[in-house]
């Protein structure tokens, strides 16, 4: 068999990596033309992951994406029902080849960068495109941004793998291939970067953020060389009519936080019912719940697959207040059905979705209330689209920028700020952080203080514990104790007694001056100067609750006891190897660990 290590491909590789990413040599050339790389191939693959939505979507319902909702509106009721149950039908299938039974989507990409060291499987990432591809366009009431994102992140990780780049080089190529992934997805190339950063990376270092920029920039250029230059909703010109209205952008704030927390609690509670639905056998759920969808979109055909053109009516102003509001309910319950059945997708567009219909709806209302003093409905439905949607992402800053660059109106700039920031806060004080927090809270992982604070909740005080500690009877004289803590250099002396269970503990600055002095006094015991511990740690508690206990006592090391054995000392828990621990999380969530100048 020919030797694979030395053939052509492999021999170009390992000759690129020598030039480009040699030790010592400083990698921002190589990380940028990574960037570019990572930014074109996503770009791409963003591209054909939108056409090959439309184009399903055309050849199952036979109209565009764009009418999807009128054209639905006109056919036959067999037609309606029977598209979402084949498409469920296939996507079960589908669900046979992925490890996990169900797609991927943005929380694993959070789970990879913080956890993983930015690694996802191609393979993961590919059958996910496929199934959602399948499901929007067959009218599962889902988005496909979330996917988008998924399949941009494998891209990128499958080069660094490839490449064999260190973690803090991989965490910003997954960061470049997520970046693309939105920017190209909604001609959107700021909300790409800060989305990339906000939400995946958790930080703006400098040394992530420009190659990020760059991978924005180019999965941008590709989506407007192959699909032009369009905001991806064409709205009128908005215009606040009265500074009067800011209460009502505060209150909008506070209402679709209500619908976020709704919204997420609805999926939450469809992500824990289908683990539970051993009754139907997994190939079979998104049939049965394609059945559900096409029996909802008979009544609102606007529910099926992405709802752009609902979305853009409502942002438009040309629905009714009861017809919004049946849409925000109906909307809500066809996307719950959908993610319970397991069909593929994200739930971004939902959430503007469900934006569009919430603030349309305040806005009349607000109107019919205050006519001299409001805007037109339209406006609310642009704000509250981006309040549902920030609250939902539990991300504020890059839904924002979103909402901005998709509708290309920047009048309601302040308007949608102020709704933003007040339903991201409501909505997490109530409920979650984000969705996607959420979703990773199901299933363990608890990352809502990033890395280092994950770091402080699964690693257990047994496994950074010290072991290197001396013990005293305490009927030993202090003369013993006392020289047993000049060797160590100070710190604690664990004081047990005749069974070895722990009675104390006892540091210099326990003992009296003149045991240190020439007339120390004879007969002294260790039992006479011990003092009870502040706390005892057992070996299986995370490191979050000794940091807590060290911080409260104000101790320096704590005695660590084993479960087993009651009150029998194994170790010290000490500060500062608590907060080493966490800095190097800190660092190297940051990309600092490693010095991008090493990336091999």
């Amino acid at each position: 068999m020919p030797n694979r290590d030395r053939s052509p491909i492999n021999l170009l590789v390992r000759r690129i990596r020598a030039k480009m990413f040699r030790t010592g040599g400083y990698g921002f050339g190589a990380i940028t033309l990574l960037a570019i790389i990572v930014g074109v191939i996503v770009g791409y693959a963003s591209i054909g992951f939108y056409l090959a939505i439309s184009w399903l979507v055309q050849f199952t319902f036979g109209v565009d994406e764009a009418t999807l909702a009128t054209g639905a509106s006109n056919l036959d009721w067999w037609h309606i029902l029977l598209v979402p149950i084949a498409g469920g039908l296939v996507v079960g299938q589908l669900l046979r080849l992925h490890k996990n039974k169900q797609t991927s989507g943005v929380s694993n990409v959070i789970e990879a960068a913080a956890l993983r060291d930015s690694k996802i499987d191609i393979r993961d990432g590919v059958i996910s495109a496929a199934t959602t591809i399948v499901s929007l366009g067959s009218g599962a009431s889902m988005g496909r941004e979330g996917p988008a994102v998924h399949i941009g992140a494998a891209l990128a990780s499958t080069v660094t793998r490839g490449l064999g780049l260190n973690p803090a080089a991989a965490r910003t190529l997954l960061g470049c291939g997520v970046a693309a992934a939105v920017a190209a997805s909604f001609n959107a190339p700021i909300a790409g970067v800060f989305f990339a950063l906000e939400v995946i990376i958790g930080h703006y270092a400098l040394q992530t953020f420009a190659p990020i920029v760059i991978a924005a920039i180019a999965g941008t250029v590709v989506s407007r060389i192959h699909l032009g230059n369009f905001p991806a909703f064409e709205t009128t010109e908005y215009f606040i009519a009265s500074f009067w209205e800011f209460p009502a952008f505060f209150i909008l704030g506070i209402a679709s936080a209500f619908v976020a927390v709704a919204f997420m609690a609805g999926l939450n509670w469809a992500d824990k019912t289908r683990e539970k639905m051993q009754v139907i056998p997994i190939p079979l759920q998104p049939a049965l719940a394609g059945l559900l969808i096409g029996l909802l979109a008979l009544l609102y055909p606007e529910i099926l697959s992405i709802g752009y053109e609902a979305t853009s009516r409502a942002l438009d102003g040309e629905y009714q207040l009861s017809l919004l509001l049946a849409l925000l309910v109906a909307k809500t319950i066809a996307t719950i059905i959908s993610y319970a059945g397991r069909f593929g997708g994200g739930v971004f567009s939902p959430s503007l979705f469900l934006g569009a219909m919430v603030g349309g709806s305040f806005g009349i209302i607000a109107g019919s209330l205050f006519p001299e003093l409001t805007s037109t409905p339209g406006l609310y439905a642009v704000v509250g689209m981006g309040a549902v949607a920030s609250a939902v992402l539990g991300a504020p800053i890059s839904t924002m920028l979103i909402v901005f660059e998709i509708t290309g109106n920047y009048n309601v700039t302040i308007a949608v700020m102020i709704a933003s920031a007040i339903a991201s806060m409501v909505t997490s004080l109530f409920y979650r952080r984000s969705f996607f927090l959420m979703q990773l809270a199901n299933r363990g992982i608890q990352l809502e203080g990033g890395r280092a604070t994950y770091l402080l909740k699964s690693a257990t005080v047994g496994e950074h514990m010290s072991r290197d500690f001396f013990t005293v009877r305490d009927t030993d004289t202090v003369e013993k104790a006392r020289d047993l803590l000049i060797a160590q250099g100070g710190g604690l002396l664990v004081v047990t007694e005749e069974t070895g269970k722990i009675t104390g503990v006892l540091s210099l600055n326990q003992m009296p001056a003149e045991i240190f002095g020439p007339d120390q006094p004879r007969g002294h015991t260790v039992g006479e100067y011990t003092r009870v511990p502040g706390y005892l740690i057992k070996t299986s508690e995370p490191l979050e609750v000794a940091l807590k206990h060290l911080d409260r006592t104000g101790e320096e090391a704590l005695p660590v006891v084993s479960p087993s054995l009651e009150n029998v000392v194994v170790g010290l828990i000490r500060h500062r190897d608590v907060m080493k621990e966490y800095t190097r999380a800190l660092l190297e969530s940051h990309g600092q660990e490693k010095s991008m100048n090493r990336l091999t």
